[in-house]
Order: C-alpha cells, then sequence, then structure tokens
C-alpha cells in the first residue's frame, strides 16, 4: 500500500498537481479500493470540515445561468480525474510554518 501512496505522490508532484507544503494544517489521506481493484487516494478533509466557518451561497437556477452564457463564445472545462488538485492557491493565501 505504502509502495503505491508513494508512487501516486511522486507522480501529481512531477506533473506539478501538488507542492511541498510547509503549512502547518495537514489532512491525512486514505486508500480507497476502486471497482477495478486499482486505488484511489483520497484526502480525508472531515477535521478540517468541522471547523470550517459555513459560507453557504444559493446556486441559481439553471434557466438564469443559460441565460447568461447564451452569448459566449468560449468556456473552460476541468478534467476531474485529479478535480480537487487543478485550481491553484494564491501564493499569498497559503499558511507557512511559523
Amino acid at each position: 500500500m505504502q509502495e503505491t501512496i508513494d508512487k501516486e505522490l511522486e507522480n501529481i508532484l512531477q506533473m506539478g498537481i501538488i507542492e511541498p507544503s510547509t503549512s502547518p494544517y495537514a489532512s491525512p489521506i486514505v486508500v480507497v479500493r476502486k471497482p477495478d481493484g486499482s486505488n484511489r487516494i483520497c484526502v480525508d478533509y472531515r477535521k478540517l470540515n468541522k471547523i470550517t466557518v459555513f459560507d453557504p451561497e444559493l446556486m441559481p437556477q439553471p434557466e438564469q445561468i443559460f441565460l447568461k452564457l447564451e452569448k459566449d463564445r468560449y468556456f473552460s472545462t476541468f478534467d476531474v480525474t485529479k478535480g480537487y488538485w487543478q485550481i491553484p492557491m494564491n501564493s499569498n493565501d497559503k499558511a507557512t510554518a511559523v
């Protein structure tokens, strides 16, 4: 199992999806077996979610979204294979070790 974790972390590190961190915050990872027998690395955010301030925002109605998009010509898409890791965090928002 450790070999699988090390290989996956090295792979996503080399791809630039993740980066080394000195933040005082961390969440444990868990390995989940997928139906095809391969493994998926997931981050257990339950403890972080308990202390996160809930800031709800209403989801607009689909009709409103499509009305706003009707004249647009270009759209962005995300490959959600590593969905949570694809949106970079602003450097000023990253916590560093004290």
